[in-house]
């Protein structure tokens, strides 16, 4: 068998990725019970990257790669899965984009996720996998990214939310916006995650910040 042979069992494989996503979210849109009284969809975006970590560092160690392939992308794509559905099932007028311009002009924001209902801005979700790389300034920025927000949209709400409170002072349990404009979804690494521990290290399941939405 050639190269080329090999080589397309591989590729066939990545473009699969596509098909199983899609058929994914349409059953779970007409099969599953996607419900916002339980935690079911913040385990299911912490299960999706913990499979996204642990397949990553096993191809960084195999490959002998100094970093793993950035995860901040494939959260904000996990956390717009299920959002999509969920607006679909509850706000149906209401768009889910990533990095759309929020006013056509040079340098204007791109939020990781916005919702818009036409042409006006909802809310937008800045997501992160964690703050180490701002640990000081990141509330100060988050505020000057939520005043000019409402420059242009006064009604609209903007959020942060982050996969874990690991390799980051973490947000102080006093801090009134906790749960109610930050989320912090895990309070471990998602390569920690075990059938043991999972149902303990859920901070602010990510249902809060849905129903916040809609």
């Amino acid at each position: 068998m050639s190269i080329l042979e090999l080589e397309k069992k591989y590729q066939d494989y990545l473009i699969n990725q596509y098909k199983e996503l899609h058929s994914l979210y349409n059953k779970i849109k007409l099969d599953a019970t996607l419900s916002l009284k339980t935690n079911d969809i913040t385990k299911a975006i912490l299960l999706r990257m913990k499979a996204f970590y642990d397949t990553n560092y096993k191809i960084k160690k195999f490959l002998n790669k100094k970093y793993a392939p950035a995860a901040a992308d494939f959260f904000v794509e996990t956390t717009m899965f299920y959002l999509k559905l969920i607006m679909e099932k509850y706000k149906k007028q209401y768009e889910v984009f990533s990095e759309r311009q929020i006013k056509r002009h040079r340098g204007y924001m791109r939020p990781d996720i916005s919702i818009w209902d036409n042409d006006g801005v909802i809310a937008i979700i800045e997501c992160k996998t964690n703050l180490g790389w701002n640990r000081i300034r990141w509330e100060n920025d988050f505020i000057a990214r939520e005043i000019k927000l409402k420059k242009d949209f006064p009604e609209a709400n903007a959020f942060l939310l982050i996969m874990t409170s690991k390799n980051w002072p973490g947000i102080p349990k006093d801090n009134i916006n906790l749960g109610d404009k930050y989320f912090i979804l895990s309070e471990v690494w998602p390569t920690r995650i075990t059938n043991e521990n999972f149902d303990s290290i859920i901070i602010n399941p990510v249902e809060d910040l849905f129903k916040k939405l809609i």
